[in-house]
C-alpha cells in the first residue's frame, strides 16, 4: 500500500483540475481550451490509477520487498514536497491577507500586463525554452544509461533490482516530482495567484502569453509519456525525443529560417513544418537502432515505425489547433510504433 499516496496525489490533482475546468467552462469553451484542458485532469487521472503498475511491469520478478521500498521512498518524496508547498501557499496566504498593500502589488491581472509587456519572440529566447522541454528527454535517456551501466557492473542485483525497475523508479520519481509542482503552482495561480511565493512568480513571467490563462506546456508534456511506461523503452525514448527534439527543430528552423508560411493565418512555415518530420523520422531511425537489444525488432519495422511516426507528426503540425501538440503527439506516435511492434 506504500504506493497510495502517490495515486491519491495524482487522483485528488485530476479531482482539482476537473473543478477548476468545469467551473470555468463558458470562458474556456470560448478561448478554446476546455477539451484540452478536460485532458490533462483525465492524464492525472491516468497516472494515478497507473502508478501501482509502473516499477514492476518490465521486471515480474521483482521481490515485493523491494517494490514496497521504491514504493515508500518515492511517496516519501512526494509527500514531503506537497508539505513544503503547502507551507509556502498557507504562509504567503496570511501574509497576504493581513496586508492589503502586499494583497493589491499580487494582482493576477497587473502581471499578465507585466508578462505580456516582458515577453520577446525571437530565436533566442525560444531556443532557452525549447532547451528545458528537452531536459525531460535528457532525463530519460541519462537515468537509463545510469541504470544499464549499474546493471552491467552487476551493483542493481545486489539489491534485486535490474535496470528497467531501477531507471523507471528513477524516470518516474523525477518527472511526476516536476509535474506536482507544476500543477500546484498553476492551479495556484490561476485561482488564488495571491499565495504564490514570488520565486514562483519569477518563474512564471518566462511563459508564453496564451499560456496564461491555462496551464503551462510542460505538464501535459510530461503526463502524455505516461503510458509508454509500459512500452519497450525504445518507444518511451523516441516519443520522448519526438516531442521535445522534433518540435524544438521545426520551431527554431522555422523562425531562424523560415520564409514560407504553412498555411493562412499560421505562424508557422514550410521550412519548420519539413524539419520536423525529418527530424522524426531520424529520431526513430536513430534510437530504434541505438536501444535495439531492448526491442529487437527488424528493419522493416523501424522503417514502418519511423515513417507512419513522421506522418503522424505532420499531420497533428498542420491541422491540430485547439489541443496541445504536447499531447496529440507522443499520444499518436507512441501508440502507432506500439501497435506495429504488436502486428
Amino acid at each position: 500500500m506504500n504506493y497510495l499516496p502517490t495515486s491519491l496525489i495524482f487522483i485528488g490533482y485530476s479531482v482539482l483540475t476537473f473543478i477548476y475546468v468545469i467551473k470555468n467552462r463558458t470562458e474556456k469553451i470560448k478561448n478554446h481550451l476546455f477539451l484540452n484542458e478536460i485532458l490533462i485532469a483525465i492524464l492525472f487521472l491516468t497516472a494515478g490509477f497507473l502508478f501501482p503498475f509502473m516499477f514492476q511491469y518490465h521486471s515480474p520478478y521483482l521481490p515485493l520487498e523491494s517494490l514496497s521500498f521504491l514504493w515508500f521512498l518515492t511517496s516519501l518524496i512526494f509527500l514531503i514536497e506537497m508539505s513544503v508547498w503547502i507551507t509556502t501557499l498557507l504562509y504567503n496566504a496570511i501574509v497576504s491577507k493581513k496586508n492589503p498593500e502586499i494583497m493589491a502589488e499580487r494582482d493576477y491581472i497587473n502581471y499578465c500586463v507585466k508578462v505580456n509587456d516582458r515577453w520577446i519572440d525571437d530565436f533566442k529566447s525560444e531556443f532557452g525554452r525549447k532547451f528545458l522541454h528537452l531536459f525531460t528527454t535528457f532525463v530519460i535517456l541519462f537515468f537509463w544509461l545510469l541504470g544499464t551501466i549499474l546493471e552491467n557492473l552487476g551493483i542493481l542485483s545486489q539489491f534485486n533490482l535490474d535496470n528497467y525497475s531501477f531507471s523507471h523508479w528513477l524516470i518516474i520519481t523525477i518527472g511526476f516530482g516536476f509535474v506536482i509542482m507544476f500543477q500546484v503552482a498553476d492551479l495556484t495561480r490561476l485561482n488564488k495567484f495571491y499565495m504564490l511565493p514570488n520565486w514562483a512568480k519569477r518563474w512564471f513571467l518566462s511563459i508564453r502569453p496564451e499560456e496564461l490563462h491555462t496551464f503551462v506546456a510542460s505538464t501535459p508534456l510530461v503526463l502524455s509519456l505516461i503510458p509508454f511506461i509500459f512500452a519497450p523503452f525504445p518507444i518511451l525514448a523516441s516519443v520522448a525525443l519526438i516531442t521535445t527534439g522534433a518540435d524544438a527543430a521545426a520551431c527554431l528552423i522555422g523562425k531562424k529560417y523560415g520564409s514560407h508560411s504553412l498555411k493562412k493565418n499560421s505562424n508557422k512555415t514550410v521550412e519548420g513544418f519539413i524539419t520536423g518530420g525529418v527530424s522524426t523520422f531520424l529520431i526513430v531511425l536513430l534510437l530504434m537502432n541505438l536501444y535495439h537489444v531492448w526491442m529487437p525488432v527488424s528493419f522493416v519495422k523501424i522503417l514502418l515505425m519511423a515513417t507512419v511516426s513522421t506522418v503522424l507528426f505532420l499531420l497533428v503540425d498542420f491541422f491540430a489547433n485547439h489541443i496541445s501538440d504536447n499531447i496529440l503527439n507522443p499520444i499518436l506516435t507512441g501508440f502507432s510504433m506500439w501497435l506495429i511492434l504488436l502486428l
